[in-house]
């Protein structure tokens, strides 16, 4: 499986209303054909591009991409967020701090959340959710 397949996939359901539901579809087709972490990157900027699909809460992109916690998936999201931050992509970062027990771990992803913040391409509920989980993370 390649990124592109990934690509394609994720491309012909971005306009469905039940997104959320397919992608879930689409995770499980991933997990059964043993997809791995090349398939983090490719998810990563189909968010980026799509920053108003209803994923979930946080969804089934976020839980499939997630299984990649402490395999490298923490680079690729910081790659993403630096590179064009989304409002899901600044949750899924959060969910990293949360889940960070290593202080000094935990502070320089703080401070990423604190760089993207200045990065000319956050939107503006983007903004909003880093403010917002900057406040919870500073005080």
């Amino acid at each position: 499986m390649t990124s592109q397949d990934i690509t394609d996939q994720l491309q012909r359901i971005a306009s469905a209303n039940d997104f959320a539901a397919r992608s879930a579809e689409l995770s499980d087709a991933w997990v059964a054909a043993g997809a791995g972490l090349e398939v983090v990157e490719p998810i990563l900027r189909f968010m980026e591009d799509h920053p108003d699909i209803d994923y979930g809460a946080p969804g089934p992109l976020v839980h499939f991409v997630e299984r990649f916690y402490g395999k490298g998936y923490e680079e690729r999201l910081i790659a993403s967020v630096q590179r064009q931050p989304r409002a899901a992509t600044v949750s899924m970062l959060n969910a990293v701090i949360n889940g960070t027990s290593a202080p000094d771990v935990k502070q320089q992803y703080v401070n990423l959340m604190e760089n993207v913040r200045r990065n000319p391409l956050a939107d503006e509920l983007t903004l909003q959710r880093l403010s917002r989980y900057l406040e919870r993370h500073t005080h």
